[in-house]
């Protein structure tokens, strides 16, 4: 998992417009919606050209616009566990808060409603992250299948400063008191929001493909790092064989590198011609390596570990 940074928002999901975008508007029927205390255990519905409540729930956030902006600066990567996933599925819309309602088994509702379109709540992820699936992981070398994946977890460390419908009443009415209490929620949030935190901190990556809080954490943050890898299944098998394919491909760049330097070493009293052609071998090899960190590369986070590691013993 690394940093990702936000592109400016598209204009149908933007606040404050004249006129409202058609998220705004969605958003604003929403918040009316679930003003009736009657409608909190349903599902949202919107108000129809008659004016009466229709059974299509929330649909812009799902808009081509929104999901093209979301995947191109994803890179076509999962915002989770950054594999490519542009290939073989079209990815989802992600909602870092849960718009239905959150939960890990007994769904509690209404969710976070307000943010059913708001851009800075979207994410683009994999269906593996996203949504619970049963998959195998190695627990002290014994292989267990277990249910894994976001859907509608939201977990704080305390439910003090959850946020409930009487916020969403003032997204849009009341917005400097919605944002603080919106403050007060972060502090007890546990999971890594990859728009927001500076997540690679967080973690460490063993040569096996294994991801592990980083060492040096405070209690409060192995926390934050264990709850995210536990819910965006983080340490599924499929995942981790992936990760470890990575390293190898890495492993096998380091070794070339390491050939390149000795090359060059060994031919640095020579002619001006054959020093500079070494030289360029040098960095050509060593700009392969590097470019395993770029953000559009996949397993980044994974990739910054294990080179920056491999430099900082070479020191």
């Amino acid at each position: 998992m690394i940093k990702v940074e936000r592109t400016p928002c598209p204009d149908i999901l933007k606040v404050g417009e004249n006129p409202n975008s058609v998220g705004e508007s969605e958003t604003r029927d929403a918040i009316l919606f679930y003003s009736n205390v009657n409608n909190h255990t349903d599902n949202f519905k919107k108000t129809g050209k008659r004016g009466i409540r229709i059974k299509e729930s929330y649909s812009i956030y799902s808009e081509k616009i929104v999901r093209t902006t979301l995947r191109q600066f994803h890179f076509g990567k999962c915002a989770y566990c950054e594999s490519k996933i542009n290939a073989v599925y079209g990815g989802d819309v992600e909602h870092f808060r849960p718009k239905a309602g959150y939960g890990s088994n007994a769904l509690i509702k209404p969710g976070y409603f307000w943010l059913a379109s708001d851009w800075n709540n979207l994410l683009f992820a994999c269906p593996f992250c996203n949504q619970t699936n049963t998959h195998q992981i190695n627990e002290n070398g014994v292989i267990e299948e277990v249910v894994l994946g976001k859907l509608n977890q939201f977990p704080l460390r305390t439910e003090t400063y959850r946020l409930n419908y009487t916020h969403g009443q003032m997204f849009l009415a009341d917005t400097p008191n919605y944002e603080i209490a919106y403050s007060l929620e972060e502090t007890e949030r546990l999971l890594l929001k990859p728009c927001t935190d500076n997540v690679e901190r967080y973690f460490k990556y063993e040569d096996d493909g294994r991801i592990l809080p980083s060492d040096g954490l405070d209690q409060l943050d192995i926390e934050k790092a264990n709850t995210s890898i536990s819910v965006y299944a983080l340490k599924r098998i499929g995942l981790i064989q992936s990760r470890e394919e990575k390293v190898i491909q890495i492993k096998a760049q380091i070794r070339r590198v390491e050939e390149a330097m000795v090359n060059f070493s060994n031919h640095i009293n020579e002619s001006n011609e054959v020093v500079t052609w070494f030289e360029g071998i040098l960095m050509k090899e060593l700009n392969i390596l590097h470019n395993y960190k770029e953000r559009n590369m996949e397993y980044a986070g994974l990739s910054r570990f294990i080179i920056e590691k491999y430099f900082d013993q070479l020191i």
